[in-house]
């Protein structure tokens, strides 16, 4: 079988090859799978992702074969895809989710193989203007911005008009699709909303080695100290957490907060993150860009994991947190609940409430038997759910089904053509 995948990012061949652990960032888990594929099949794939080169450059290993393209507009970054699927002769094409025009190639018939495409981030709600700026005010957003942004055309209010008008492709995409391959009730819920007669199936995410091999224990982690990553974008919720902690601050002096992930000091929005970590200061820190093992490492030393999200779908994130068996706090929204179930593995807080997250959190730090029995459901519930044997099975299920049923259509077409 020859598959041709889509991703968000490119991808390196050593990546797919050790299976994503030296990957820094949100494409860790398409790397795990690819790389399960590689060790445990004899499928042949081709990796498709937009990168900072001018034209296109390929690596290839065996049965991997690396494009990564130029970034250009739509009709022409398509034409390019179309005609690397034409050279490639795939199988079978995988979209991994809808943010990119991708799934445009079978949408409007572009391509004559069948396509399967996995939901990650939904932009129809990402674009909503509560979900995309959370609760911040209009001043707030004013200050999330350089001046010299405005005129630059740069800056979250420039990709706010981005996203709106990706949002309206990704309709396209998915009432054009037929196929689709998601994880949460929410990403059902949206597919079917666009699309009645979709096919839906499940299929959950791998998560890379170094999660697995880790384990949240009360006696080693330092006390009062909360993790929380992504603070790139204002629908993380980063301020949110921020005005949490400084609630804690009286009871809990000691309080600590590590954000991972890269913070822009060029940005209008990096530059007024770090102006409100500054004003918490020694208490919050930057832990900058880590690989799989350093935010293992870093999850288990800390007393909770905090996802303030104003919308996600199924955060790589939490699913690693529970992975080690720490305790978790999450917004209920989007396709969270589908991990969560409050009180068992997990608690929840309602959206952009910072004094019920604060109130969350010191429920953690002041009750030991409620984050250890927090930790263990989430680790029991998350390993069946994140296997890595059972996550290839839904993926190949799913390929043998949509070739099947590609297979019985053309059989039918052919039939009624040649009456």
């Amino acid at each position: 079988m020859r598959v041709f995948h889509f991703t968000n990012n490119p991808l390196s061949i050593d990546q797919i090859q050790t299976s994503g652990n030296n990957v820094n960032g949100g494409s860790g888990w398409t790397s795990v799978l690819l790389g399960r594929m590689l060790q445990v099949t004899d499928i042949k794939f081709a990796c498709v992702a937009r990168g900072n080169v001018s034209r296109t450059e390929i690596s290839q290993n065996g049965r991997v074969v690396c494009f990564t393209i130029p970034g250009q507009r739509e009709r022409c970054e398509l034409e390019l895809c179309r005609d690397l699927i034409k050279d490639w002769q795939p199988d079978l094409i995988h979209i991994h989710g809808t943010e990119n025009p991708y799934g445009l190639l079978t949408a409007r018939h572009m391509v004559s193989c069948p396509a399967v495409i996995s939901m990650q981030g939904l932009l129809g709600p990402c674009s909503e203007w509560y979900h995309y700026f959370g609760n911040r005010s209009l001043v707030d957003i004013f200050r999330m911005h350089r001046w010299l942004e405005f005129p630059a055309f740069r800056g979250h209010w420039m990709r706010f008009r981005k996203i709106r008008k990706a949002a309206k492709r990704e309709q396209e995409i998915i009432r054009g699709n037929n196929f689709y391959m998601g994880r949460t009730e929410w990403d059902r819920a949206y597919v079917y909303a666009h699309n009645p007669r979709a096919n839906y199936f499940i299929e959950n995410r791998m998560i890379r080695e170094a999660f697995w091999q880790q384990r949240w224990d009360l006696e080693r982690m330092q006390r009062h100290r909360i993790i929380f990553t992504n603070a790139y974008h204002p629908r993380k919720g980063t301020e949110l957490l921020l005005d949490a902690v400084k609630i804690l601050q009286p009871r809990f002096p000691d309080i600590k907060m590590g954000i991972a992930g890269a913070i822009s000091s060029r940005s209008g929005y990096g530059r007024y993150i770090r102006r409100r970590i500054n004003e918490l200061a020694p208490a919050v820190s930057e832990l900058g860009q880590l690989n799989a093992q350093q935010m293992a490492e870093e999850l288990i030393k800390s007393h909770v994991f905090v996802s303030p999200s104003f919308i996600d779908n199924s955060p790589n994130v939490v699913c690693e947190a529970q992975i080690v068996g720490m305790p978790v706090i999450s917004t209920y929204t989007g396709g969270v609940p589908s991990l969560i179930q409050d009180r068992r593995n997990g608690l929840f807080f309602p959206t952009g409430d910072a004094p019920m997250l604060a109130a969350r959190i010191r429920e953690i730090f002041e009750d030991d038997e409620l984050a250890v029995n927090l930790g263990i459901q989430s680790r029991n519930i998350a390993r069946q759910r994140h296997d890595p044997d059972l996550v290839l099975k839904q993926v190949l299920y799913v390929y043998d089904t949509v070739l099947k049923t590609f297979s019985i259509k053309q059989d039918s077409h052919r039939d009624r053509s040649s009456r």
